[in-house]
């Protein structure tokens, strides 16, 4: 059915040739009134003639019909339209009214005033009344095409009307049925009139957007298939079978009972066969349809299951984030009732800090079309679920435009991806970082430090846990893993939760310390020297803790690369280890004089103290 104010191609296409074939038509009739020629206004000689002002009216609808169809209901052929319908329904209005009053308006031969010179009757010139008050009636019915849609329905009816006076004209010359097409044999609505008015509303039926008539006869739909096929047959089968009727009875073939159950029964026979035949074809229609049907159904239950029982989170929002639909398992993961969430805005549920980003995505979804990310959503009892999405904007035409959302939870997940980063960015013994994670961390920080305005200064220190080997050999390598973690918790608890340190290696350990430099550096290796010294002190071990260390400023402009860098603060701490390594011999080397010394009696206390100085 026609509903919209849209016109289909091939509508307006037959509307634009049904102007034409009127158009030619009558200005063949207004030629022939110019002429004289009787051939031009006549169809047969002693037949009815089409009239100036019939013509005139005639071709001015069929322009305004054709302009309306052309320009798809410009403002300019919209009154264009009214201009040509309220023309021809004054023309028809006017020649009524000179019937029913006998009040000569002076219109018949207002232009062209030598129609006598073709008709020779007592009224030459004036149309009949049957085609004035068709005239009143397709006035209407052109001034309201592409208006709005009580003035379209008007207009159908109007058009409706005229269709049925054209047709029973046609009857009426097919029949002799004189009063069915005018007053007398000359006073009569012309063939050419009659076809003229049928083929016009034909167009405006195509032409109206909302016709009721033409939108069922140009639907795909079993209702417009049965129109097509049944209206032609409903015409023409009772016009045919009482045209053979009336022929038979007028040529005295048959009497008129024969001829009346001639037909009735011919009626009936074609009826039955259109009623058997669409019963048919609705029937066979109608399996099809049902099995398309139940075809639909299961699609529709195996779609609606994949929503109700997907694992993740499928909902469907509109363009400001409000939730159209949700399915039962986002609510069992959200721990929501349907009442709780359906028409909530889905930035509610969102995680505060992650607000700001929902704004972000729901413009990216609506001028991209297509988004996809990690969002963190609020459960209802408060935790914080991190869902992956990929969501789509749906614009089919159907609905108002709304996005599809999938997603699924992937906060296991990811914990599980951070645990093995943390794994393989950890040194398993001593929880700092290991080689791998210190370069990684240190890298991200020589970054923010390159940023204008954020330099503090950065100091690398390269320590060496001294005597390890000793500890293993001596005490075993439990006691030599045992040392190296003690020395790690000494290092973790004498550096700021900023500074970033890791084991480098076996017995070696690398500190980042940030916003410090050289000068300062020495208040966190003054720092681990008196954890250490207060642990031997207090510690129940069998052994001691000593350690060797270097540092170094890091240069970000140099342009070396960090590894370098750790390089020098590695070998500022051999230099260190000799260095203590040599106080120790030097001390070995005291203590054995002492000895020697004491043996002579030579005064051991004084020289001992000397040395020691």
């Amino acid at each position: 059915m026609a509903s919209t104010t849209s016109l289909s191609g091939n509508r307006r296409s037959f509307a634009i040739i049904a102007s034409g074939v009127v158009i030619i038509v009558s200005a063949f009739v207004l030629i022939g009134w110019t002429i004289g020629s009787h051939s031009l206004t006549q169809v047969l000689p002693g037949f009815p003639v089409m009239v100036p002002n019939t013509a005139l009216s005639a071709l001015a609808l069929a322009l305004a019909l054709a302009w309306c169809s052309y320009t798809r209901g410009s403002n300019l052929s919209r009154i264009f339209a009214i201009a040509a319908g309220t023309f021809a329904s004054l023309i028809g209005g006017l020649t009524i009214a000179h019937y029913l009053s006998g009040i000569n308006f002076g219109l018949d031969q207002i232009f062209f005033p030598f129609a006598q010179t073709v008709v020779f009757e007592t009224r030459p010139g004036r149309m009949s009344p049957h085609t004035a008050l068709t005239l009143v009636a397709i006035g209407p019915a052109i001034a309201f095409l592409s208006r709005n849609k009580r003035a379209a329905h008007i207009s159908e009816i109007c058009t409706a009307f005229v269709i049925f006076m054209a047709w029973s004209a046609f009857l009426g010359y097919l029949f002799d049925a004189k009063l069915l097409r005018g007053l007398s044999n000359t006073n009569a609505m012309a063939l050419p009139t009659a076809f003229s008015f049928l083929i016009l509303s034909f167009g405006a039926l195509a032409a109206n957007p909302r016709s009721l008539i033409a939108g069922m006869l140009t639907n795909k739909s079993l209702g417009g298939v049965t129109m097509r096929r049944l209206l032609p047959v409903a015409v023409l089968a009772p016009t045919i079978i009482g045209f053979i009727e009336w022929y038979g009875i007028e040529s005295s073939h048959f009497n008129i009972g024969f001829g009346i159950a001639t037909s009735t029964l011919f009626l009936c026979a074609i009826l039955v066969f259109i009623f058997s035949y669409f019963s048919l074809a609705i029937h066979r229609s109608d399996r099809k349809r049902r099995a398309i049907e139940r075809d639909l159904e299961i699609k529709e239950e195996i779609y609606r299951n994949l929503v109700d029982y997907g694992m993740g989170l499928i909902c469907s929002h509109d363009l400001s984030g409000k939730i159209l639909s949700i399915n039962p398992a986002a609510l069992r993961i959200l721990g929501y009732r349907q009442s709780d969430i359906v028409g909530r805005n889905l930035r509610s549920v969102v995680e505060p800090a992650l607000r700001a980003e929902f704004d972000a995505y729901l413009r990216e979804v609506t001028n991209k079309g297509i988004a996809g990310g990690l969002l963190r959503l609020m459960a209802h009892d408060g935790r914080a679920i991190t869902f992956r999405y990929n969501n789509v904007l749906i614009t089919d035409g159907r609905s108002p435009l709304y996005i599809l959302g999938h997603a699924q939870d992937v906060s296991e997940l990811l914990d599980v991806q951070e645990k093995l980063r943390q794994h393989s960015m950890t040194d398993a013994l001593t929880g700092l970082y290991n080689r791998r994670g210190f370069l990684i961390m240190a890298e991200q920080q020589i970054k923010l430090e390159k940023r204008r305005g954020t330099t503090r200064g950065l100091t690398l220190l390269f320590a060496d846990l001294d005597g390890l080997k000793s500890i293993n050999d001596t005490f075993g390598h439990e006691a030599g893993n045992d040392a190296i973690v003690e020395f790690a918790s000494i290092i973790r608890s004498c550096t700021r939760s900023a500074d970033l340190g890791a084991r480098w290696g076996g017995d070696e350990f690398v500190i980042l310390l940030i916003g410090q430099t050289s000068a300062t550096a020495n208040t966190s290796i003054d720092r681990i020297r008196e954890r250490i010294k207060l642990y031997n002190e207090t510690s129940s071990k069998s052994y001691e803790l000593a350690f060797s260390v270097g540092f170094a400023d890091f240069d970000i402009e140099s342009g070396r690369s960090l590894e370098e860098q750790i390089a020098d603060a590695d070998g500022k701490m051999y230099e260190d280890k000799r260095r203590r390594k040599q106080s120790r011999d030097d001390l070995v080397e005291t203590h054995a004089t002492v000895i020697k010394l004491g043996k002579q009696g030579l005064g051991s206390n004084v020289a001992l103290s000397r040395n020691l100085n």
